[in-house]
């Protein structure tokens, strides 16, 4: 066990250094290095050593720029989601016109610079009630593992079209399906076998898949609503979708879209159903097609976000930094003073560079 003196001793130390680096980035200076006098050729490799301090010190600011913009963003993004005073306040900053950046503090430019990003973050609200009459269910009955890798595909397919032959029987079927392309461009496509309806839109702001199968979800529950289709049953392949609406089914803090989905799901009487994917389930593949084909529909939705996908729009928008600063750090690290010094003139390579002479002056 620490003795109380080596803990607060450890602490003290700790808060020392936390305190210079903030001070340093403030100033947006390096910390002082003590630069000796350049009077003999033996003494490059102590500016060298000097030089490399520097670069790393700068390398290190640099870092810690871009970790506290990202930490500002999560922080924001939090507050949105919680529609709060805070988030009251920044919005209400942003509605005067003639602000100056220079004197707004990190978390108000970033969010004013940013702004169509954090205000599309879907709000959580209170609900008076729960919803544990609306159906969620994110597996199949006669599944016995949640995880479709262990179990053949035929298998899936036969207890797919099982499911949809005996419980779901003589139901009116909406499929949905969500698509993502390297890009980060993201397509729902939604199919009511029903009367052939097709629906296909590209998402304005990207998103994760996961919140892509939802917000596919959301426009096939908008569908049904419009046009009065009770008892329907609406099939996803997307199990983090389903786990994620039984979870806010059983909450009264609940995500706005889940709550929009689960209202219109109840006035309709809809079952929310998890089926496999890419298994040749015929609408499920029509609904895989047409979010594909999405990727490049004209039509463009505006879309709600969720706040894990605005932290990953700024953490991939940082990428590029963190990916500079480790290079450069990669590229001094593990080099000696040789390789840092490179090859002098012939009056250097007589004193090598790990020669001293014992009297000089500093």
């Amino acid at each position: 066990m620490y003795s109380s003196y080596e803990l607060w001793t450890s602490l003290c130390k700790k808060l020392v250094r936390q305190w210079n680096e903030y001070c340093c980035v403030i100033c947006k200076q390096p910390r002082p290095y003590r630069f000796p006098s350049i009077g003999s050729s033996p003494r490059a490799s102590t500016v060298a050593v000097c030089n490399r301090r520097l670069k790393e010190d700068e390398a290190r600011r640099e870092k810690l720029s871009v970790l506290r913009e990202i930490v500002a963003a999560r922080e924001i993004a939090h507050h949105c989601r919680s529609n709060n005073y805070v988030y009251s306040q920044l919005q209400d900053l942003g509605n005067n016109y003639g602000v100056d950046l220079d004197k707004l503090s990190l978390v108000q430019r970033l969010f004013l610079e940013n702004r169509y990003i954090f205000e599309a973050i879907a709000k959580h609200i209170r609900v008076p009630d729960l919803l544990l009459e609306v159906q969620v269910c994110p597996t199949m009955d006669l599944l016995t593992t949640t995880f479709k890798t262990n179990t053949d595909l035929d298998v899936l397919r036969h207890l797919a079209e099982y499911l949809l032959s005996t419980e779901y029987y003589n139901r009116p079927r909406i499929f949905t399906d969500a698509s993502k392309s390297s890009a980060g461009r993201c397509g729902i496509g939604v199919y009511d076998e029903e009367n052939g309806t097709r629906i296909m839109m590209q998402l304005k702001l990207g998103t994760s898949i996961s919140t892509a199968e939802t917000l596919a979800i959301q426009v096939a529950m908008q569908h049904i609503d419009e046009r009065g289709i009770h008892n329907a049953v609406l099939l996803t392949d997307s199990q983090p979708a389903c786990l994620f609406l039984k979870k806010s089914r059983n909450s009264r803090m609940r995500n706005s879209v889940a709550n929009d989905i689960l209202e219109k799901a109840k006035r309709n009487g809809t079952t929310i159903q998890w089926i496999p994917g890419h298994v040749q389930v015929e609408g499920n593949e029509i609904a895989d097609g047409l979010a594909k084909q999405a990727l490049s529909a004209e039509f463009v939705l505006e879309n709600d976000i969720f706040v894990h996908d605005a932290i990953s729009f700024f953490e991939e928008r940082q990428a590029s930094k963190i990916n500079s600063w480790y290079q450069d750090y990669v590229r001094l690290k593990g080099k000696t003073l040789k390789q840092l010094v490179g090859s002098g003139d012939s009056s250097e390579e007589e004193n090598p560079y790990w020669f001293a002479e014992e009297n000089y002056t500093q």
